[in-house]
């Protein structure tokens, strides 16, 4: 089937906005119910989506760029009818052209896009896992409108009938979450722990190799319990909860949940900054560990901005801003004087 020319330009605009990560609330209010006016509209996201089976990068279009970019995905769709259809994973742009296929950085299993609505009553039961393995966050839109960035090496499971009966995801790795309220609570699983929540934004890292699970709450309010336990544990924004799946044990603490979801913002911007506030926002972003003296920690601040540079390049330019050097040992990065 070829892409519908009569689709509307601004639903157009908001599709690649949408694929891009970038739309507003009001872009995804506007897209889901153009989708639910036609079969054929759905079908029509359904096509385009299936040419996005890798990052898509985009730039700012001017209305000749955005014709070109359709023109040019209209191509690759109608020579692409017997792919599987895949999720886009919304990658950070990188490159200085306007509209680029770049190597795949996820494989997603089944359909992406089911809207419970309209087809709970022709879809036979089906689970739709997003894996993002290397690369870029992958930004999920849940059929209830909820948004999941998954971070590297993580995985999201959920069935297609999500929202219909139950609001249940299954988290291997990383993600945060900002769900919408709803009148069935939404439920979190991994392999330790179990999360229930109605309307909130938290974070949770739940990766295999680690021996924590660490649930760090941003606003709202959610419920923890621990597999195979009864007690629960009920979280307050600023609340993170630390179990440690070797002891079974649970522990609760203040911090800075913006210390904990640093790996999400595409850009970190830090203005006479206490470095040991940098280095805990570093330690999140890259997943390592940072050593510095506690009396250096506080009397250094910096001013940078943060966006795709790698972390030889922000140590770097930390050594270049203080008189402060780098070492490395085993799995540890040692700052000293």
């Amino acid at each position: 089937m070829a892409l519908n020319d009569t689709t509307p330009e601004h639903v157009k605009e908001i599709i690649l906005r949408f694929l891009e990560g970038s739309a507003t609330e009001e872009d995804i209010t506007i897209l889901f119910r153009w989708l639910k006016e036609d079969e054929r509209n759905r079908e029509y996201f359904d096509e385009v989506n299936t040419t996005f089976h890798a990052s898509v990068t985009l730039n700012r279009f001017t209305q000749q760029k955005t014709d070109d970019a359709w023109l040019e995905l209209s191509g690759k769709t109608n020579s692409e009818k017997t792919k599987i259809r895949t999720l886009n994973p919304f990658g950070r742009p990188t490159y200085k052209h306007a509209f680029r296929i770049a190597a795949s950085i996820c494989f997603i299993v089944v359909a992406w896009f089911l809207l419970s609505e309209v087809l709970s009553k022709t879809v036979p039961q089906q689970v739709t896992l997003v894996k993002n393995s290397i690369g870029n966050n992958t930004r999920i839109l849940l059929p209830d409108s909820s948004v999941v960035l998954l971070n590297t090496n993580s995985t999201l499971e959920y069935p297609s009938e999500f929202g219909i009966a139950s609001r249940e995801v299954i988290l291997k790795g990383e993600a945060f979450f900002d769900v919408k309220k709803g009148s069935k609570p939404f439920v979190v699983k991994t392999e330790s722990i179990r999360i229930q929540v109605k309307g909130t934004r938290f974070n949770v890292q739940a990766y295999k190799s680690d021996q924590t699970v660490k649930t760090t709450l941003e606003e709202g309010k959610v419920e923890l319990q621990v597999s195979g336990g009864e007690e629960v544990y009920t979280l307050k924004p600023g609340d993170q909860a630390i179990l440690n799946t070797n002891l079974n044990k649970v522990t609760l603490k203040k911090v800075d949940p913006s210390n904990f979801t640093a790996w999400k913002e595409e850009k970190l911007v830090f203005d006479n900054t206490p470095l040991k506030d940098i280095i805990s926002k570093l330690e999140n972003r890259f997943h390592v560990t940072l050593s510095l003296d506690t009396a250096i920690a506080k009397r250094e601040r910096l001013t940078m901005t943060i966006e795709r540079e790698s972390l030889e390049e922000i140590l770097d330019l930390i050594v270049l801003s203080s008189n402060l050097r780098v070492k490395k040992e085993n799995d540890k990065i040692i700052l000293f004087e």
